[in-house]
């Protein structure tokens, strides 16, 4: 699904968390945002998402103008977006987790569901026990399930807001290449990361935010001291810090 931010603005009173931003984001691609504490990135993403409600501005599905309420109206058109506590609930099990973001009656359909949960996480790779709990995993596993679920109601354009902070080496790797597979399946990736090694290996490009805008945009081979630049208007010292402090916008 092609996506298209026209003229994004998002205003919290006197706040510009969002000042005109547009962005297009291509089917089969992974593409990374990129900024520093309140350059507004996460704001943007829950716009999409439907999470939270734009000022101003145009949202286009591959080139028409749409409009949604809550996070229920954009996953019904292919949009969901995975925030960094995972919407889960820890004392029940995965299976039942995962049910619970199905349509009404699944429960009277738990053995079909449970295969379709068990075909989806073992196509990329994701080691989930249905009957396990859920508070006995990982961030990493508890991550995985998140994104089982969201595939597993149709999404189309993933977002992921800071998906390795907190995770280990291999649910990295892991990760990674369930994105690359996505991608390469005609799915849309989009990753907010403040993490340059991060976009430097999973990203085909980059936007760049600073105080609410767009100040570039990249594509690989990227080039981390302009990256950088775009980011804080100046290469900050030592060139060699890859690390930008993040928070919520």
């Amino acid at each position: 699904m092609k996506i298209e931010l026209r003229d994004i603005h998002k205003h919290y009173g006197r706040i510009r968390a969002n000042q005109g931003i547009s962005i297009t984001f291509e089917s089969g691609k992974i593409h990374g945002i990129l900024g520093e504490n309140g350059a507004g990135k996460s704001t943007l993403m829950k716009i999409l998402s439907g999470f939270t409600q734009k000022t101003s501005g145009e949202i286009l599905l591959d080139e028409s103008r749409v409009e949604y309420r809550n996070p229920a109206d954009a996953a019904m058109r292919g949009i969901g977006m995975l925030y960094q506590e995972p919407l889960d609930f820890p004392v029940m099990t995965i299976l039942e987790n995962y049910l619970m973001g199905q349509s009404r009656g699944i429960f009277l359909r738990e053995e079909a569901e449970r295969k379709k949960m068990t075909s989806i996480a073992g196509h990329l790779r994701f080691s989930l026990s249905p009957y396990a709990s859920v508070q006995s995993l990982t961030p990493g596993e508890r991550q995985q399930l998140e994104i089982v679920r969201l595939l597993s109601i149709g999404i189309r354009v993933l977002i992921l807001d800071e998906p390795t902070t907190g995770i280990s080496s291999l649910q990295k790797e892991i990760l990674f290449e369930a994105l690359r597979k996505l991608a390469a399946e005609g799915k849309t990736v989009i990753m907010v990361s403040h993490k340059l090694e991060d976009i430097e290996a999973l990203c085909e490009q980059v936007t760049v935010l600073r105080q609410g805008a767009v100040t570039g945009e990249a594509r690989r081979p990227f080039n981390p001291e302009r990256l950088l630049e775009m980011v804080f208007g100046s290469v900050p010292k030592p060139p060699s810090v890859f690390k930008i402090q993040e928070g919520n916008p």
